[in-house]
């Protein structure tokens, strides 16, 4: 029996999302093109890997044996790449993508980048900037090394190393400043301006209650700043991604009276592909700035 790489990848792309259409999305292929992999896959391992029904695929007991054993064999192949790459590069080179949500881009600006620089002279540093429902899939597809998320969605392929908590707040005109709090029943009483589905600040709303009297859906933090500023509604957001609003009174954070609202912040990587030096050394860059920051006071978190 020969197995086909390829269809392997699709295969543990497919478990892992449990759908042919959103691997296919990871994947850049057509859902057709999925399809096809599969059932070449299921032909050349002799048996049925998934029940199909209208939500989805799900794994048969065949396919949950294969799908372990096809994760540590592809992890097998991007390790013996990776040892190559370090064999044919002295020291630490190479370039190296970091995704990070909106709300915390500016954070990352000045020093971080000047020390990340200096510390490592020989890689060069790609930062994007995304919501964090946007990011989960580029790095699934490859198309980002790490990622900093939001209360990252589950997943069988990425590996989450919380860096931080924090609590979020509802962010409203200037006219507010000056309050303590908010209640929920305000709050309820107004639009509430957040990202579409599936964002995590959707997922909290839905878990805590909170009923609006409409949704703005807006997938830009400047226009979500900027809305909040107008009195057009409240948004939901950590103190880290208005920091320099509220100082200059551009807007008002509020807790919600009896309802602490928080969610997590971490480094995630694709657990498909070990990290290279380049990809190491920007792990620990990471973390070790971000502890700096929270201890410092620069951002604000419950550990």
């Amino acid at each position: 029996m020969s197995l086909d790489i390829r269809q392997m990848r699709v295969f543990v792309h497919v478990a892992d999302q449990q759908s042919l259409s959103k691997a296919g999305a990871v994947l850049k292929l057509s859902q057709s093109a999925v399809s096809r992999q599969i059932r070449r896959f299921e032909e050349a391992v002799g048996a049925k890997l998934f029940h199909r029904h209208g939500h989805g695929v799900a794994l048969t007991d065949a396919g949950a044996h294969l799908f372990r054993r096809c994760k540590r064999i592809l992890t097998d192949v991007e390790t013996l790449e990776s040892d190559l790459w370090k064999q044919t590069r002295p020291g630490i080179t190479g370039s190296v993508t970091l995704g990070v949500p909106a709300p915390m881009a500016a954070r990352l600006a000045g020093s971080f980048l000047d020390r990340f620089a200096e510390d490592y002279p020989g890689v060069s540093l790609r930062i994007v900037e995304g919501f964090s429902s946007f990011l989960h899939e580029w790095l699934l597809g490859g198309t980002i090394d790490l990622a900093i998320l939001y209360g990252p969605r589950p997943s069988t392929i990425i590996d989450a190393t919380e860096l931080l908590v924090e609590n979020l707040f509802a962010i409203g005109a200037p006219a507010h400043c000056g309050r303590d709090h908010i209640s929920l029943a305000e709050l309820n009483q107004a639009p509430l301006i957040v990202p579409h589905i599936p964002h995590v600040i959707r997922k909290i709303v839905n878990d805590t209650g909170i009923q609006p009297t409409r949704y703005v859906e807006v997938d830009a933090l400047s226009l979500m700043v900027e809305l909040a500023h107008q009195g057009k509604g409240f948004s939901l957001l950590p103190l880290t991604a208005v920091r320099q609003e509220l100082l200059s009174g551009y807007v008002s954070a509020l807790p919600i009276s009896g309802l602490e609202l928080t969610w997590n912040v971490s480094l995630c990587r694709n657990d498909l592909r070990p990290m290279n030096p380049a990809m190491q050394a920007l792990y620990g860059h990471v973390r070790e700035e971000v502890a700096a920051m929270v201890r410092s006071g620069q951002w604000a978190a419950l550990r």
